[in-house]
């Protein structure tokens, strides 16, 4: 940020933090650009665990989490809430998936169901990146949690080591983000059974016969209604059985100066801008 004030690049993208965003956008000759985000930052659960592998709580966590809240006062209005895989505009997403509502009594009535309650709460562990942000975001949700009675420990480690860890299945709760999906084929690498690592990226190992039925349904189908069909019902299905807790999709955002003024910014944050922008083009 400060080579950029002082001149010495032209510009920045990604993994800027919502006060980095609010400062600079205050900042004379410096133009921030925004653009709505596709990639999909999500909570997921090691199913294989006894306590996170149980769906009623799964579903505690889901309702316990005020998304809204998280969006509108840590991400500033910089993200929007996530129902699925892929964000509303998405050509394979279902219109009618319904949003996750916050509701801590429907959290604890979970909680009750799964044998937790304030007399007997539940305990689980949270890992995350050593990201100054991240953290901050794990100590909100840890808050909240609290609240309809689930006493979230929070591990932080350097990228490295929380990555290695999330592959070789050791967690109970992380969250991350999938970047750059873009076709429905993303489904099988995520969510059959025969994509637990290290084939696929099925991290939770969730193990469902249903959403294998589905996902080989829509790749075999060539009738294209049909194979919106399947995926559409393999979205509701993923959302009631919640491998993940859907959260949301951050904005991506850039700040330029100079000749990178009217950079494109891409929903996914890639740099496909630069081929288009006139001044790399002078530059070739």
């Amino acid at each position: 940020m400060l080579k950029l004030l002082k001149g010495e690049i032209d510009m920045l993208q990604g993994d800027l933090s919502p006060q980095l965003v609010d400062h600079l956008a205050k900042q004379d000759g410096i133009e921030v650009i925004r653009e709505k985000g596709s990639n999909f930052t999500y909570l997921g659960f090691n199913l294989q665990d006894p306590l996170t592998g149980e769906l009623n709580i799964r579903r505690a966590i889901a309702h316990a989490i005020d998304r809204n809240a998280i969006i509108k006062y840590i991400f500033r209005q910089r993200a929007r809430p996530a129902n699925g895989l892929f964000p509303s505009e998405h050509w394979i997403t279902d219109a009618s998936l319904p949003q996750i509502n916050y509701s801590p009594e429907t959290a604890r009535k979970f909680l009750r169901q799964a044998g937790y309650d304030n007399d007997k709460r539940l305990a689980l562990t949270y890992k995350t990146s050593s990201d100054p942000f991240r953290i901050r975001v794990a100590t909100i949700i840890q808050q909240q949690l609290s609240e309809v009675g689930i006493d979230l420990t929070i591990k932080s480690y350097d990228w490295g080591t929380f990555y290695g860890d999330i592959k070789a299945g050791n967690f109970q709760l992380y969250s991350l983000t999938w970047v750059g999906l873009k076709t429905p084929d993303s489904y099988r690498y995520l969510f059959h059974s025969g994509s637990l690592p290290p084939t696929g990226a099925n991290r939770g190992r969730f193990q469902s016969a249903e959403a294998n039925r589905l996902i080989e349904a829509a790749e075999n189908e060539m009738e294209a209604s049909l194979r919106f069909q399947s995926y559409h019902q393999l979205q509701h299905h993923l959302l009631e059985q919640l491998p993940y807790v859907p959260l949301w999709y951050e904005d991506q955002v850039a700040a330029v100066r100079g000749k990178a003024s009217g950079y494109q910014v891409a929903g996914d944050g890639n740099y496909d801008g630069l081929e288009t922008h006139p001044w790399l083009i002078q530059a070739k």
